[in-house]
């Protein structure tokens, strides 16, 4: 689909590769032999550290880079992987997560991870969490004051707002945001495209709410 079409999807290609090289699948939690290779490589440092003392006579700075470089430098980059992996399949795997067609606003909360990838299909009914007329907005929000700003809101209507925080898939998305923005419809533009773009993004967003018929912000 074309960049300029009314939709928000996940365009970041940092974290698409990283997303290739660090499949996340649903329910992702820290297993037991990830912890242990994380301590193998503290017990590794201590070990380059044994090493390399008796060297520091020659090489003073020996044991100060390389001791880091073990203990350090797999964790930070183990965790650094992860967390972006993890922000591509949280934030929808490059598929849409919100749209404004035809007079109509769809929209997704739930991430889309690795295991869901061949199931991935937004012609499917259900794979939106959100599906109204724009007409029955009650109010448009940008917030910028927080974290992966500009923060689209969408003052949904009450039944909406209930589903999305009784369904077992959305609930504790729509109560994270609802306890953020007063509302459980919202999207991080921010996250969703690169830093020159976004504003663009989120104007094209705002102009296509406003032709559908949605309160303007």
């Amino acid at each position: 689909m074309s960049t300029d079409a009314p939709e928000l999807r996940m365009r970041r290609r940092t974290l698409r590769v990283l997303g290739t090289l660090r499949p996340i699948k649903a329910g992702y939690q820290a297993r037991p032999v990830t912890v242990a290779g994380l301590v193998g490589l503290v017990v590794a440092g201590v070990v380059v550290l044994l090493v390399t003392a008796p060297l520091a006579q020659q090489v003073s700075w020996l044991p100060f880079v390389a001791v880091p470089a073990v203990v350090v430098g797999g964790p930070v980059i183990h965790l650094m992987v992860t967390a972006g992996a993890a922000a591509w399949y949280g934030y929808g795997a490059g598929y849409p997560m919100l749209s404004i067609a035809d007079g109509e606003i769809r929209g997704r909360l739930r991430g889309v991870w690795a295991d869901e990838l061949a199931g991935a299909d937004p012609e499917d009914p259900d794979w939106w969490d959100v599906r109204l007329p724009a007409r029955a907005l009650t109010g448009v929000r940008v917030e910028r004051d927080r974290p992966g700003s500009p923060i689209l809101v969408l003052d949904v209507p009450p039944s909406v707002a209930e589903a999305l925080t009784a369904h077992d898939d959305t609930r504790k998305l729509a109560e994270h945001w609802r306890s953020r923005v007063n509302s459980p419809a919202a999207w991080q533009v921010g996250l969703y495209e690169g830093r020159f773009r976004r504003e663009r993004r989120l104007r094209m967003l705002l102009e296509a709410l406003a032709a559908a018929g949605a309160p303007r912000p």
